[in-house]
């Protein structure tokens, strides 16, 4: 039986309905995931309360939903010009097996794309170097259990514990408002002053609230993890130069792919998703552009290893985490893409490991 109590307000593609969720049952397959978002099911659709909220927050708050502005204002644009740029380095280098992390087991896909994201952001901050601008101390790993880190290293149920509704899905804007306001940057650990484990990710822990809000207790905790700010990103250029310094980027949509990677590990449009993923390289390479007529995106699922295939970078040694594909810019530029801060906002940020392993 559905309970879904906040229908979408807008498909992605405009073309079908939406089948909801059922709420009985969990995906206990990952293999499942891939079919049940082809026959129609929905983790992510457009809503436009929720684009409101989100950028009435941004703007009150004193932020610039404008990409290209953030770019240009601090210092970040053309970073990532002609470049392959791989924040997810850092992620694996700061905590190796952390992806794919855990498959997803409900329709939470937006709560696990604006984890990822942010996880690229907070090892990009890590790594940089740079202290925070409040508390002038420099940004260190939080504590998450070694279990907790093969599992994705940061919590998405309790992002996904503020939806406000009972049912599955959700939209990338609504899940990244939660995140600068209420919720983000858990890490995986038990919390029994909380009476929450969340060492190990569950779909049923992740329906645990939704119509209900998490106790005060809980709300309090997750106030001291949250997102600083958020921006659109709307080009390639944005994209490209918010990655160079470090940015995770979120992304929901309605466009599907294959689950074969070619030799570069390249996959082809395929299908339908009403889904959400994090953007977690490009490829700007000329090598590149003359081999595939434009740069690559590196999109993170939230489906654990689903996929097949190369993935050895072209020209390098470096393989793309389990669970990632390549594809096209053209067969993502159509999608919501949102950038995520660091502690310190939109600082360019020094990344000079990156610059070594890329050359």
């Amino acid at each position: 039986m559905t309970t879904f109590e906040h229908p979408p307000k807008a498909n992605f593609d405009g073309a079908r309905d939406f089948i909801f969720w059922p709420s009985d049952k969990l995906i206990t397959d990952p293999s499942q995931c891939q079919m049940m978002y082809e026959q129609g099911l929905a983790g992510s659709f457009k809503d436009p309360d929720a684009t409101e909220a989100f950028e009435n927050l941004i703007v009150g708050s004193g932020g610039n939903l404008d990409g290209q502005s953030v770019a240009e204002q601090n210092g970040l644009a053309g970073a990532g010009e002609g470049r392959l740029v791989i924040p997810f380095v850092f992620v694996l280098q700061l905590l190796p097996g952390c992806w794919p992390g855990a498959a997803q087991q409900r329709g939470d896909c937006v709560s696990h794309n604006t984890k990822n994201a942010a996880l690229v952001t907070m090892c990009c901050d890590i790594v940089s170097g740079q202290p925070d601008a409040v508390t002038g101390k420099l940004e260190g790993l939080p504590e998450i259990d070694p279990v907790g880190i093969t599992q994705g290293a940061l919590s998405s149920e309790a992002n996904y514990w503020y939806r406000g509704y009972s049912g599955d899905g959700w939209s990338c804007e609504a899940s990244a408002t939660v995140a600068i306001q209420k919720s983000a940057l858990w890490p995986r650990r038990n919390y029994p002053e909380l009476g929450i484990d969340l060492t190990r990710y569950s779909g049923s822990l992740a329906g645990k609230y939704g119509r209900s809000a998490p106790p005060a207790a809980i709300t309090t905790f997750g106030q001291q993890h949250l997102i600083r700010t958020s921006t659109r990103i709307n080009s390639f250029a944005d994209l490209r130069d918010c990655l160079a310094n470090g940015y995770g980027v979120s992304t929901c949509g309605g466009e599907g792919w294959s689950n074969q990677r070619n030799e570069d590990g390249v996959s082809k449009r395929s299908g339908r998703w009403a889904h959400a993923m994090a953007i977690i390289g490009v490829d700007d390479r000329q090598i590149i552009k003359d081999k595939y007529g434009e740069p690559l995106v590196l999109i993170l699922n939230s489906w654990g290893k689903w996929n097949t295939g190369g993935r050895r970078i072209l020209g390098t040694e470096i393989d793309i985490p389990e669970g990632s594909f390549w594809t096209t810019w053209s067969s993502v530029k159509a999608r919501s893409m949102l950038a995520f801060s660091g502690a310190n906002g939109w600082p360019a940020k020094k990344l000079p490991e990156l610059q070594l392993i890329v050359g």
